[in-house]
């Protein structure tokens, strides 16, 4: 059993998408997700209805895109929609084109467990 804990497989690809900073929209997107940036520094993920992620089953990965480094924070307290707010520093809000990748597992959570 220790062996299929590092099995591949078990992460599938939800979704992807590369982001512009300015406008908000996908340049480069899977599985019928959407972008829009709605105020500075912020930006939403809406996932289709037949790929809603709840917050326990997903894993998500943001890299803001150029050459100065960017925090980011990631909301997915909600199944639909996933928000992204990206910083110069902790407070700071700025727009900045960025890739996100949405995976989940695929296998069955032991039992009482979370997800």
């Amino acid at each position: 059993m220790s062996a299929l804990g590092f099995s591949g497989p078990n992460l599938a690809v939800v979704a992807y998408a590369e982001v512009d900073g300015t406008a908000g929209a996908s340049t480069a997107t899977n599985s019928g997700v959407t972008t829009t940036r709605t105020a500075l520094g912020t930006y939403v993920v809406v996932l289709p209805t037949n790929s809603v992620q709840p917050q326990a089953r997903d894993l998500i990965f943001v890299q803001p895109l150029g050459t100065n480094p960017r925090s980011w924070a990631v909301d997915d307290t909600l199944d639909a929609t996933k928000t992204i707010t990206i910083a110069n520093d902790l407070t700071t809000k700025v727009d900045n084109s960025f890739t996100i990748l949405i995976l989940r597992t695929t296998i069955t959570p032991p039992s009482g467990a979370p997800a």
